[in-house]
C-alpha cells in the first residue's frame, strides 16, 4: 500500500522546531494540545479540554509538558520572575550619581546609620528610590525612626519601608509623620492597659494590641471604661474576655463610667424585686391555715 502527500494551502503559524524535536517522547494529547495552542493562541486548560474532548487533568499535564520545553509559561512562573527585582549594578548606580535624590539619600543614610552602612545596603536603599519610586524623604524618615527606637538592621528597615509604602500607602513625609504619631499613641495606650491588667508589656501579644486599638479607635472607650471592664470580669479578667464586655457596652451606647450607673441601678432594682417576690412566697409558705374542729 502506497501513500502520497497532497499539498494544501498553508494556514496559521508554522510549527516551532521544538515540537519536532520532541516527537519521540510527546504523547498524543501533548501534540494535540500544542497544535491547538499554535493555531488558536489559547492556553486556558478548561477551554482546551472542552474543545479537544480531553480531561482537564490531561490538558494541564500537556501544558506543563510544553512549559518544561520552553514553549509556554505558567502564571506562577511569570509571577516569580516579576517578583524578582535584580540588584542594581554599579554601572546603573553610576548613571544616577548626579540625581539629587540619590545624592541626598546616600549622604543622609550615612548620617542616620552613623557611617556604618555598607555599599551593598546603600545600593538596596537606592533601589527603593530608583526602581520602586519610593520618595527619598519617606525612606529617610522611616530609617531614622527605626534607628531612634534601637532597630539598626538595614534588611529589616528596607522591608518595613517597602511594606509601609505599598500596604499602608505612605508616599509623603507628612503621611509618615502622621502614621508614626498614631503608632506612638498606640504604644502609650498598650502600656496603660498593661498597667490596668497588671500585665508585662513585653508579653503583650500582637492580637491583644489589635484589640486595644479597636477599643480606643473604633469603640471610643476611655481607659476608665477599660478599667471597669477589668473589674467586672473578676477572676476571668483578660483582654479577650473584656473585649466582649466592652463590645456589649458599646452596643448599649455606654462610653463613660457614669453611663454604667443606670445599668447598675436597673440590676439592683431587679434584684430587689426578685428578693421581694421570694419573701412573699416564703411568707405564704410559712402561713399554716387554721381549721375549726
Amino acid at each position: 500500500m502506497k501513500f502520497t502527500y497532497i499539498k494544501s494551502e498553508l494556514k496559521g503559524t508554522e510549527v516551532p522546531q521544538v515540537v519536532f524535536d520532541n516527537l519521540h517522547d510527546a504523547r498524543n494529547n501533548d501534540l494535540k494540545v500544542i497544535l491547538y495552542i499554535i493555531k488558536n493562541e489559547i492556553t486556558d486548560p478548561l477551554k482546551i479540554s472542552s474543545d479537544l474532548n480531553i480531561s482537564h487533568s490531561a490538558a494541564n499535564s500537556s501544558l506543563l509538558y510544553w512549559a518544561d520545553k520552553g514553549l509556554i509559561m505558567c502564571h506562577e512562573e511569570v509571577e516569580k520572575i516579576n517578583k524578582k527585582k535584580p540588584a542594581l549594578t554599579s554601572e546603573i548606580i553610576a548613571t544616577f550619581a548626579s540625581d539629587p535624590g540619590v545624592q541626598a539619600l546616600c549622604r543622609n543614610l550615612q548620617l542616620i546609620f552613623g557611617g556604618g552602612l555598607s555599599e551593598r545596603y546603600t545600593n538596596k536603599f537606592i533601589g527603593l528610590y530608583i526602581e520602586e519610586s519610593i520618595p527619598v524623604d519617606v525612606i529617610l524618615q522611616i530609617s531614622q525612626h527605626h534607628i531612634n527606637i534601637g532597630i539598626d538592621n538595614p534588611s529589616y528597615i528596607i522591608k518595613v519601608i517597602r511594606s509601609w509604602h505599598t500596604k499602608l500607602g505612605l508616599s509623603t513625609g507628612s503621611q509618615v509623620d502622621e502614621y508614626l504619631a498614631i503608632c506612638q499613641k498606640r504604644a502609650a495606650a498598650h502600656k496603660k492597659v498593661c498597667q490596668i491588667f497588671s500585665m508585662d508589656f513585653d508579653k503583650l501579644k500582637s492580637s491583644d494590641k489589635k484589640l486595644i486599638d479597636f477599643w480606643i479607635e473604633k469603640l471610643g472607650m476611655s481607659f476608665e471604661m477599660i478599667e471597669q471592664s477589668y473589674i467586672r470580669a473578676g477572676h476571668l479578667a483578660g483582654i479577650p474576655y473584656c473585649n466582649g464586655i466592652l463590645k456589649n457596652w458599646a452596643q448599649k451606647g455606654f462610653k463613660n463610667p457614669s453611663d454604667l450607673q443606670s445599668e447598675i441601678s436597673n440590676i439592683t432594682q431587679s434584684s430587689r424585686n426578685i428578693d421581694t417576690q421570694e419573701d412573699l412566697i416564703a411568707q405564704g409558705m410559712n402561713k399554716v391555715p387554721i381549721f375549726n374542729e
